[in-house]
């Protein structure tokens, strides 16, 4: 147990809190550095609640409020940092940082309704007649995983990560029960919740992929995948997210029709003598 969870878990209060009020405790112990500089709103966000709630657990745990309890938060979070060396400037402290960061990240990741939402999301594609990728900016990243490999298998995934006009036509294609993936991460669009309520009306089944439970996108989405994007200096970490991708593609890919496919592609490319490794 970290000595942030020891220190929650002592307050006096903690054994009488509530389901929505645990899932703030979680983002708490699970993103010290998030929470240590973040609102109430952004806390409440992150843990799928609304900030009354965060308001309520600090009461709870025996704090005036929010201000309060992230300041005690801060202390114990900065003391951990100086107890393996401090916060540096230095690149390879960075990246021990980074490493540990993404793999917190990633067991966060690792939960029963992730991993229902990645094959809820698998099913959708592979049932789907055609599916659209649609994001922008840093979503492009997890988006071109998706469709490269995904097209690889056999399956119709086209992208659309370029301007709002050019994503809505090809939107306009889609019929009832086709797939839209919308992936949003760190600042939602205006552009991609409009276009993910257009689906919703034009009758296709919505996926996304965000990092809050209470992205407006949800009100849309038949499916809902939640991944973690801490990373450092205020910037976001896809690595989770990408992971959350390739279990996606992992259940795409396991049936002998798409091993057949793989193996069509591979052929294409070697006829093409795209490749400089060949024997």
């Amino acid at each position: 147990m970290s000595v942030i969870e020891t220190w929650l878990r002592n307050q006096e209060g903690h054994a009488a809190l509530g389901p929505q009020a645990e899932r703030v405790v979680r983002v708490l112990v699970r993103e010290p550095r998030f929470a240590s500089y973040a609102s109430a709103r952004e806390v409440a966000e992150r843990a799928g609640a609304n900030t009354s709630t965060v308001v309520r657990a600090c009461q709870q745990l025996g704090f005036d409020g929010w201000p309060a309890l992230r300041e005690g938060l801060r202390s114990l979070y900065l003391d951990g940092l100086a107890g393996v060396g401090g916060p540096s400037n230095s690149a390879q402290d960075a990246a021990v940082r980074m490493l540990q960061r993404d793999a917190a990240n990633l067991q966060t990741l690792m939960t029963a309704e992730s991993v229902e939402a990645i094959r809820g999301v698998a099913e959708a594609v592979r049932s789907a007649r055609r599916t659209l990728v649609v994001g922008s900016g840093t979503a492009a990243a997890p988006a071109h995983v998706l469709g490269h490999l995904g097209a690889v298998m056999g399956y119709d995934i086209e992208l659309a990560l370029g301007a709002p006009t050019v994503q809505a036509v090809r939107l306009s294609r889609l019929q009832a029960g086709d797939c839209v993936i919308a992936i949003s991460v760190w600042r939602l669009t205006r552009a991609l919740r409009g276009l993910t309520r257009l689906a919703r009306e034009q009758g296709a089944t919505v996926c996304v992929l965000t990092d809050l439970h209470s992205s407006p996108l949800a009100e849309d989405a038949d499916h809902l995948l939640v991944t973690p994007i801490e990373g450092l200096h205020s910037t976001p970490s896809l690595t989770a997210m990408v992971s959350a991708v390739q279990a996606i593609v992992a259940e795409l890919g396991s049936s002998a029709d798409r091993l057949r496919s793989v193996g069509r592609v591979e052929h294409a490319w070697n006829t093409l003598d795209l490749m400089d490794d060949q024997p």
